[in-house]
């Protein structure tokens, strides 16, 4: 059974859970009624008032094709880039609920399934920073997660909400509950998400260093760790004849390797032109129109550098109140944006993914313990967060 404290913990975790999603699905509706939306979209077009479909914009429309269709197969022909395991899930609930396995109802599905891994990420988020830091250090760093700029994806239909739940789901079995066995499992489903979740080999190995006495034998459970990755693999490699087809599939959206000097100043120099166009009136036009998609992509890159430049500053601040395995995962999921760019966007997705380093938001919870600070902090970024989810749910790039 639980303490009376556990229990005013997790009460705290479901409320922080119910009003920020109430928050963003409330401003999304709203922004989607009053700003122009663009007129090319595909697969999710924009609904009526009311409807979920308005959050399976951009990469969820990938994965809503995954999940009617499977991989490069016509008419949506998704694309072997996007892992399985959250299409999978997306089409399971809608079959397993009944009605039509549509695009339609699909798009629907997916938000549905983001929003109920979120209170599990937050969950496993709060117990981690508790152990590690103490009651007010976990609050602070659930609030600071759940009105973070970019946490309106957390209900997107986009892999977040469920990798975050997954990978922090490990850490909390490695470090709360210390269940080498468990961890390793939730590491495994993390890869079939995202093939970043194969970084949780850094704690997971470094945890087991530490602990080699306790655990001993069951060093052999981190060969499940990347399995969800390698099966991954295995099926394309099966299927297409090619093992890192989800990796050379990246072309198709101009991603190359790029070398962080080269992106950090390409990202210096267009992110530099785009601040001047962060508070433009154009930035709310029809994004149909090409010059404003310039307009857009312009102001992207400037966003995106603010949020290199937070993450860097946060993994810094890391290096005092992390202990070194989880500043290593934070920075290595921070790292590929930084490696892998496109020639108009370094830096691209970069916004997303500080979103699920969440060992950055405990060092932001440890700086921000002081009411006062929290309290400005929280204003200022859901402000911001306001701004970025008009912008997708009325179909302008975000991440």
């Amino acid at each position: 059974m639980w303490d009376k404290k556990e229990r005013d913990g997790l009460v705290f975790v479901v409320l922080v859970y119910a009003a920020s999603r109430l928050f963003y699905l409330g401003a999304g509706t709203l922004f989607a009624n009053l700003v122009p939306v663009g007129r090319f979209q595909r697969i999710t077009a924009d609904v009526p008032f009311g409807k979920m479909n308005l959050w399976s914009h951009w990469d969820g429309e990938h994965y809503v094709t995954l999940a009617a269709s499977g991989y490069l197969q016509p008419p949506g022909n998704g694309s072997p880039a996007f892992f399985p395991f959250y299409p999978l899930l997306i089409r399971s609930f809608a079959e397993l609920f009944g009605g039509p396995v549509s695009p339609e109802a699909l798009s629907a599905w997916g938000p549905i399934v983001s929003l109920l891994a979120l209170p599990f990420a937050l969950f496993f988020v709060y117990r981690i920073a508790k152990n590690g830091w103490g009651e007010r250090a976990a609050r602070a760093t659930v609030l600071t997660l759940a009105l973070f700029p970019t946490s309106f994806f957390l209900n997107a239909a986009y892999t977040e909400s469920l990798f975050l739940a997954l990978t922090a789901g490990s850490l909390w079995a490695l470090r709360v509950r210390r269940h080498l066995l468990l961890a390793c499992l939730l590491a495994g489903l993390a890869t079939a998400t995202r093939n970043v979740g194969v970084f949780l080999l850094v704690p997971l190995t470094y945890e087991w260093l530490k602990n080699a006495r306790e655990y001993r034998w069951r060093v052999a459970y981190l060969a499940l760790a990347p399995s969800g990755l390698f099966a991954y693999a295995a099926y394309l490699w099966w299927r297409f004849g090619d093992p890192l087809l989800f990796y050379t599939e990246q072309s198709r959206w101009g991603r190359e390797a790029s070398g962080p000097v080269n992106t950090l100043y390409s990202a210096l120099v267009r992110g530099g032109e785009g601040l001047v166009r962060l508070l433009s009136p154009s930035l709310w036009a029809d994004p149909s129109l090409g010059r404003i998609a310039d307009h857009l992509g312009a102001a992207n890159n400037a966003y995106n550098l603010i949020f290199l430049g937070l993450a860097a500053a946060l993994l810094v601040a890391g290096l005092k109140v992390l202990p070194p395995d989880l500043s290593a995962y934070s920075l290595l999921l921070i790292l590929p944006p930084t490696l892998f760019g496109t020639s108009q966007g370094p830096l691209m997705g970069l916004p997303r993914y500080v979103l699920v380093a969440f060992p950055l938001f405990i060092v932001l919870g440890v700086l921000l313990r002081d009411r006062r600070l929290l309290g400005g902090w929280l204003i200022l970024s859901a402000a911001f967060s306001l701004v970025l989810c008009a912008l997708f749910v009325t179909w302008r790039f975000v991440a």
